[in-house]
């Protein structure tokens, strides 16, 4: 698990280094990484987490 957080911390880096707009899509083992990237969490938020079908989230840094 550690390794796949990693892996998308890394990529999150990598965006975060360009001045583009990009468009993610994952499920929602992924998107709960991507939300723990951007906020601190509890192992119950973490595992809570989640968004619908559709759903667009926007994380400014």
């Amino acid at each position: 698990m550690m390794h796949l957080c990693q892996r998308v911390y890394n990529l999150i880096d990598d965006i975060r280094a360009g001045e583009k707009t990009y468009l993610l899509v994952a499920h929602n083992g992924i998107s709960r990484v991507v939300q723990s990237y951007f906020t601190d969490m509890t192992n119950e938020e973490f595992s809570a987490f989640g968004i619908g079908n559709c759903e667009v989230k926007t994380y400014i840094w």
